[in-house]
C-alpha cells in the first residue's frame, strides 16, 4: 500500500493561518489479532496547511499530508504502536544526524527539520510485523 505524506513549506502569501507551528502526526491504527499497523497519518492540533478559506492549500484532497518548514519539529506517535522506525530511501534526510529516527518507549518520535532542508524526501515507517507505511516529505 503506497500512501503519500507531504511536508510542504507553507509559504502561501498571507493565506496560511498557522503555517509556523510544530506538527504532531498521529497514526490511524488497524489491528490484525494483537498486532497494530499504520493505515493513515493525521495532523493533530493546528494544521499548517489550513488556509483562510478553510481549504488545505497544496494538501487539498491529498491523504496523509502535512505542511511545515525548516527549523520546525515533526512528531509521530501512535496509541498502540509503541515501536517504529522512520527511514529514508536515499542517503539524505531533512533531519539532523543526531535524530535517531526511532520511537521512544512511549511510542513517540520527535525531530527538528534542518534549517537548510528543502526538496523531496521519500521515506517509510517500519512497524515490526506490518507492511511498511510509505509516505513522502516535501519541504520548500
Amino acid at each position: 500500500m503506497k500512501i503519500t505524506l507531504l511536508l510542504l513549506g507553507a509559504c502561501f502569501a498571507g493565506s496560511a493561518l498557522a503555517n509556523d507551528k510544530d506538527q504532531t502526526l498521529v497514526f490511524t491504527e488497524v489491528s490484525s489479532g494483537s498486532q497494530f499497523c499504520i493505515s493513515a497519518i493525521n495532523v493533530s492540533g493546528d494544521d499548517n496547511c489550513k488556509m483562510d478559506d478553510g481549504k488545505r492549500g497544496d494538501c487539498e484532497d491529498i491523504s496523509n499530508c502535512v505542511c511545515s518548514k525548516p527549523d520546525k519539529h515533526i512528531e509521530w506517535k501512535g496509541e498502540n504502536i509503541k515501536n517504529f522506525t522512520v527511514y529514508f530511501y536515499s542517503d539524505t534526510s531533512p533531519f539532523p544526524d543526531n535524530c535517531k529516527l526511532e520511537s521512544n518507549n512511549q511510542g513517540k518520535l520527535r525531530c527538528r527539520i534542518k534549517g537548510d532542508a528543502s526538496g523531496d524526501y521519500d521515506y517509510g515507517v517500519k512497524v515490526a510485523g506490518c507492511e511498511d507505511f510509505d509516505p513522502r516529505i516535501i519541504i520548500k
